[in-house]
């Protein structure tokens, strides 16, 4: 009877994952991303989906839906009635238990990333601190000074029967990258008097602009405002990776079919606007970076 009912629980937390992950990607791939300051915060019902967890390094990935009820945490990880939702000011927390989706989260180690996908856009947190407190210890979920993510399961994760204390994670969100180009250099002393002078008219060239991104599989990544990469499987040995662009206010997708290293692709947004340049530099077995250029004309 044990067994059954241990099996049991893990088809339906699978079968739920399953769908619920299926959901999500296409919500993601039809909503267009949004900044955390536009995201006005409203009301979460009870066991609505707001997102997925992943932490690459020990292969966690889970659906995250609202709530700390047993109801939640049999199939998915609960984000915390009353903290901050991801990307937002304030301290995100998020539970889970430790026999079941937040069982690696014991060999979770300092710098390690957490990446929050929601429909509007995606979060990088990087691992500070990991703490064991008394349940009743709720100052851990308080908010500090920079936004931040908790990560809350029992401990001991052998323990047999309820156990006595919590497990904390702390990651602090990550910076996303900039896009503005350099300030221009001063202008040298022994140079005023030419450069008050007229100067000959030169030819304008383009302005570059590029940004760098790291991509997990089977995550998306806005890469730039309406594009949208994501990555679905990698190819270590060829180097090479599989996934898609997606230009949400176009409803436009670009195929990326074993797109190799160093091999740029084209593009313009809209389809005849501003021209980009997509390069993947390097392809790990869960992840691939690069740089996105765009050229102001």
């Amino acid at each position: 009877m044990a067994v059954g009912i241990w099996g049991w629980s893990y088809v339906r937390r699978a079968v739920y994952q399953t769908w619920e992950n299926h959901v999500l990607d296409h919500r993601i791939k039809s909503q267009p991303p949004v900044t955390p300051q536009a995201e006005a915060p409203v009301p979460l019902r009870n066991g609505a989906v707001i997102g997925r967890l992943t932490i690459p390094r020990l292969h966690v990935r889970s659906v995250v839906r609202e709530g700390a009820g047993q109801d939640t945490l049999e199939v998915a990880l609960g984000h915390i009635p009353g903290t901050a939702l991801p990307g937002q000011p304030g301290n995100a927390g998020i539970a889970g238990h430790r026999d079941t989706l937040f069982r690696s989260l014991r060999k979770i180690a300092k710098d390690d990333l957490i990446e929050f996908q929601t429909p509007t856009g995606s979060y990088s947190y990087q691992v500070e601190s990991t703490d064991i407190v008394k349940p009743s210890d709720v100052t851990v979920l308080r908010a500090s000074q920079h936004p931040e993510i908790t990560l809350v399961t029992c401990y001991p994760f052998y323990y047999v029967g309820s156990a006595p204390d919590r497990f904390i994670v702390k990651a602090r969100l990550l910076d996303t990258p900039s896009t503005s180009a350099p300030p221009p250099a001063a202008t040298p002393s022994h140079d005023r008097e030419a450069a008050v002078a007229p100067a000959k008219a030169k030819p304008s060239r383009p302005a570059i602009r590029q940004v760098s991104f790291r991509v997990s599989t089977q995550q998306s990544r806005e890469l730039a405002p309406g594009i949208l990469l994501h990555l679905t499987t990698t190819d270590t040995a060829r180097r090479r990776a599989n996934g898609w662009l997606y230009m949400p206010q176009e409803d436009r997708t670009i195929w990326l079919w074993n797109q190799a290293a160093h091999q740029p692709i084209s593009f313009r947004v809209p389809a005849h606007g501003q021209q980009r340049e997509l390069t993947i530099t390097s392809v790990t077995g869960d992840s691939a970076t690069g740089y996105l250029t765009s050229v102001d004309q």
